[in-house]
């Protein structure tokens, strides 16, 4: 993956976000919410990526912090509220993929239009 621009690597998150949409109309809610977190993940990642803090493989929680201490905190690239979605999605999707009892649709649904926000400004900076 460290081969991959930026950009290429953006695509990933555009992609989820498109899922995210899909499964968002067909009321999917899990799906949503998985797809909206891999959405803020790829975003992240290519933000990252773009400061030339990319690596081969990230964990989670690793991809979280680096995003929210190195581009809110140290350089202002992104507003604060951005790494508490990433966190809150994280949150969502766990909830959607292993427990037993869904996120509440409002959540998901919420989570779903701070991620095409997050993803709208990712694009804003790496395009510059």
């Amino acid at each position: 993956m460290a081969h991959l621009t930026p950009m290429e690597i953006f695509e990933r998150a555009k992609e989820f976000q498109q899922c995210a949409d899909y499964a968002v109309q067909k009321s999917f809610i899990n799906g949503c919410a998985i797809s909206s977190y891999a959405a803020l993940f790829w975003a992240a990642r290519a933000a990252l990526a773009y400061e030339g803090l990319d690596r081969p493989n990230w964990r989670h929680s690793e991809l979280r912090s680096k995003f929210t201490d190195e581009l809110i905190q140290n350089r202002s690239r992104y507003p604060q509220q951005f790494g508490t979605w990433l966190s809150d999605a994280y949150l969502l999707r766990t909830s959607a993929q292993y427990l037993l009892v869904p996120p509440q649709s409002k959540r998901v649904r919420r989570m779903i239009n701070h991620a095409k926000e997050f993803i709208h400004k990712a694009e804003e900076v790496i395009q510059k």
